[in-house]
């Protein structure tokens, strides 16, 4: 990215000068000095400040969250039967809110890791112009240091031969030495070019921050993933409006509102100190950025504004000067040498001086390029305006959808606590009236046959359906058999006859008789018992079956017969 339609001026973006303006107070709530100051105590002091206001507000969440749970795990008021629908309607509505809100912190995080992305490939830009300024003050040192040491002691051994013209011998010998004095004088040059950006390794920082900004655009992918996870399981759970699924979302719930209040007051934090350090960029780089650079030179290079010349400018300068006083005494020498010496090494020598100066000033057309402030200003007001104005947008839309989150999820917590309470109080009355009806139909009638406690065989239930009355077993019979059916029928006989015909046994109430019983005897010993009220006659013991019988013969009028 070149300078080509990229204004040089940098001016704060609207959002930074808004979250500038924001109240710096420490501790006794006095306002400090609002300007990006990383390495002060007081600054840090008030970050810390605008950050714990989110740290406030969860901590009361929680003990509005405690209080509510409290007062309202032993509730057992009845609710009306549609409450639950409004319960599930109402925690589907919130978690797809939720979801929304969720949605715009992956928004915010991507955004930002583009933003960052940007400026780091400006950075980058930036990296690799201090790195061609390195090569080429090497080159430039090289060409006119080491490399020209050798063609000179060979130029100066030729020009030590005698010769007539002494004159022209002299003007030789003055071109040698201010050849060397000016070879030496650039390669000095170039050293101190090379020298104050030796320390300064941008391709080390870049490959630093870009792992940085990978771990952060990964971590803030997962957890914004991990809360919509949340949501969507609440989702889900409102509407199977399953009770243990909502008690674990519940508190998976409360895990994601923790997070979304924490990851908020650091949120808040970072975005107020991005706005400081964009009211200023230059200054901000160039009192805390990891270099050891000279601020004059930080500053003029990131900001183009000339105070007073410039350490590397100046340097450059001399190595201008140096270099074009070298060409000079080798175009000298080129000239008159030849003509003065006749030495087969002469125009070898001549040569590698001409190619070395060649590559020097070749070198410094590059270094002239590179040391102009203007292309490091482009780079550094590109790499600027990705991270003060798209990603501080980016940061403030997650610090708006970890907020927004956590008063979602504040609001989930409650809704699903209250609905696993309903649930769970309507499950607890189910269960205790089910209780209940089974421990009134398990306790027996209460009937006494002639003044005797039925035994525990007695208390059986007649019927296993809820409800029905069940009489007990009588009493066993002498010869334990109970009456048959025949013998049902014959007293059904002899309750049809007249009153003379009857038998002077006397049976009150009525009775149902079993189909077991032998003959009439059982009939003879079933008149012979004074029945009072109604009792069941069943099978024998041993199998444990009843049976009622017929219309015909399932009831025994209540009649006196002699």
């Amino acid at each position: 990215m070149g300078g080509v339609g990229v204004s040089e001026e940098y001016v704060p973006p609207r959002l930074s000068r808004l979250l500038h303006a924001l109240p710096h107070i420490n501790v006794t709530l006095h306002r400090v000095n609002d300007t990006f100051a990383p390495n002060s105590p007081i600054y840090l002091e008030s970050l810390g400040i605008l950050g714990s206001i989110p740290g406030a507000w969860l901590i009361l969440t929680l003990t509005v969250l405690l209080i509510y749970l409290l007062t309202r795990c032993c509730d057992r008021k009845q609710r009306p039967p549609k409450s639950i629908t409004a319960l599930k309607i109402t925690l589907m509505i919130l978690s797809v809110l939720c979801c929304g809100a969720i949605g715009m912190g992956l928004f915010g995080n991507d955004d930002l890791h583009n933003a960052m992305l940007q400026s780091i490939q400006a950075g980058n830009q930036l990296a690799a112009l201090v790195n061609n300024v390195k090569n080429q003050s090497s080159i430039l040192e090289e060409a006119m240091g080491s490399r020209a040491r050798a063609p000179l002691a060979r130029l100066a051994d030729a020009l030590d031969a005698p010769v007539a013209n002494q004159t022209a011998l002299g003007t030789l010998l003055r071109a040698l030495s201010a050849l060397r004095n000016n070879a030496s004088a650039a390669a000095s040059a170039a050293d101190n070019l090379r020298r104050p950006l030796a320390a300064l390794n941008l391709d080390s920082f870049m490959k630093r921050v870009w792992v940085w900004e990978a771990a952060r655009w990964a971590g803030g992918m997962a957890g914004w993933c991990c809360g919509g996870a949340v949501c969507v399981a609440l989702l889900a759970a409102a509407a199977r409006r399953s009770r243990p699924a909502l008690l674990s979302l519940c508190v998976c719930a409360l895990g994601a509102l923790v997070a979304c209040w924490a990851a908020g007051a650091a949120l808040v934090a970072g975005s107020v100190a991005a706005a400081d350090a964009c009211q200023e960029p230059a200054r901000a780089v160039a009192l805390y950025a990891p270099h050891r650079l000279p601020l004059d030179m930080v500053h003029y290079y990131l900001s183009c504004k000339v105070s007073r010349e410039n350490v590397l400018t100046a340097e450059l300068r001399n190595a201008q000067r140096a270099v074009v006083a070298v060409r000079q005494a080798l175009a000298i020498l080129s000239r008159g040498a030849p003509e003065l010496f006749n030495d087969p090494g002469l125009q070898p020598a001549l040569g590698a001086l001409g190619a070395g100066t060649g590559e020097a000033e070749r070198a410094l057309v590059s270094l002239s390029s590179a040391l102009e402030c203007r292309t490091a200003r482009t780079y550094f007001v590109t790499a600027a305006r990705a991270a003060c104005d798209a990603g501080l947008q980016a940061l403030t839309l997650q610090l708006l959808a970890a907020i927004v989150a956590g008063i979602l999820f504040t609001a989930i917590v409650l809704v699903d606590s209250h609905a696993w309470i309903y649930i769970n109080t309507k499950i607890g009355r189910q269960s205790s009236l089910r209780d209940a009806q089974k421990g009134q139909s398990s306790q027996p009638m209460d009937t006494h046959y002639s003044g005797r406690a039925p035994s525990g065989e007695e208390q059986a239930p007649f019927l296993g359906g809820a409800g029905s009355r069940t009489l007990p077993r009588p009493a066993p019979f002498p010869n334990g058999k109970p009456p048959s059916y025949s013998a049902a029928v014959q007293l059904m006989d002899l309750n049809d006859r007249p009153d003379r015909e009857r038998p002077r046994s006397r049976i009150s109430g009525s009775a149902t008789l079993g189909r077991n019983s032998g003959g009439v005897g059982g009939v003879e010993r079933a008149g012979g018992l004074g029945l009072g009220g109604a009792h069941t006659l069943g099978r024998a013991p041993h199998n444990g079956k009843y049976a009622t019988l017929s219309k015909q013969c399932k009831t025994l009028e209540s009649n006196d017969f002699y």
